[in-house]
């Protein structure tokens, strides 16, 4: 359990400096700060998100270099799809401020950008996994993405059937800050019982805290207890690590032995003393 929380730690230590990018690189175009590699359909892949595609790359390739239990490896790229669809989804909501931050050009450059992570994932075999774990992400981007004319002609009731992955108050924020503003405000007022939910501030950001704990396996591992270890560089290194422990255990035995001589003399010295 320790293992796992630490390779996740350090790993979205690394994510985190490189995520907004998908919300600002533009894969339409040309530019001179990033090197771009050509995707199959043609897209220019920023720089940016191929960094992002490397760490996960490289993480995947340890996982199955490190012979992990397929299991715990799905569960960690899981969680990792999981930390990049609340980062980004909190600082798109974050950002709806900006002016014409949320509107139809942006939505298609974030939803291309997207796209571009989950085919990573799809080649990786993981497509399933992180489109799972990216699904709010990807409705609040879709929403953006949206041609103009049909979301400005699209209800309020309809937005909450299409995109139920959004909560009232989320996709209230998003409707409130897009740009240009609908000029008939009306079409896109909450109703019923999302009325008062919509504006709801406390659940527009999406919590850290809501990914199922890790379940360890019941069987198919790679090492096991009770077997005989039969590759010599991992079974010098058991060894090294028996030796250490019988050590530590001799050295807390003498301890012992210490302060028990210790306590016999002075009750010893207390009775006599009596």
């Amino acid at each position: 359990m320790l293992a796992f929380q630490q390779c996740v730690y350090y790993i979205t230590k690394l994510l985190y400096p490189i995520l907004p990018a998908l919300l600002d690189c533009n894969p339409f175009g040309e530019t001179a700060e990033s090197a771009r590699v050509r995707a199959e359909g043609g897209l220019q892949v920023p720089g940016e998100i191929r960094h992002l595609t490397d760490v996960l790359t490289e993480t995947w390739e340890m996982l199955r270099d490190c012979q992990l239990h397929p299991e715990i490896s799905s569960q960690l790229i899981g969680y990792l799809f999981y930390f990049i669809n609340a980062s980004l989804f909190n600082s798109l909501m974050e950002r709806g401020s900006e002016p014409g931050f949320y509107q139809w050009a942006g939505g298609v450059r974030m939803r291309a950008n997207l796209d571009l992570l989950l085919d990573w994932a799809h080649a990786a075999g993981l497509g399933e996994l992180a489109s799972e774990h990216t699904h709010t992400l990807a409705s609040a981007i879709n929403v953006l993405a949206t041609p103009r004319k049909n979301l400005l002609q699209t209800s309020w009731v309809s937005l909450r059937s299409d995109y139920p992955a959004l909560s009232p108050a989320q996709l209230n924020h998003l409707l409130s800050l897009y740009s240009p503003a609908s000029p008939c405000r009306h079409t896109w007022t909450p109703s019923g019982p999302d009325a008062a939910a919509a504006h709801q501030t406390a659940d527009i950001l999406e919590s850290f805290d809501t990914h199922h704990p890790l379940v360890l396996p019941d069987e198919g591992y790679q090492f096991l207890l009770g077997g005989q270890v039969t590759d010599a560089p991992l079974r010098e290194q058991l060894d090294k690590l028996k030796e250490f422990m019988d050590a530590v255990s001799d050295s807390r035995s003498d301890e012992v032995t210490a302060t028990e001589e210790q306590d016999v003399r002075a009750f010893g010295f207390l009775h006599t003393g009596l």
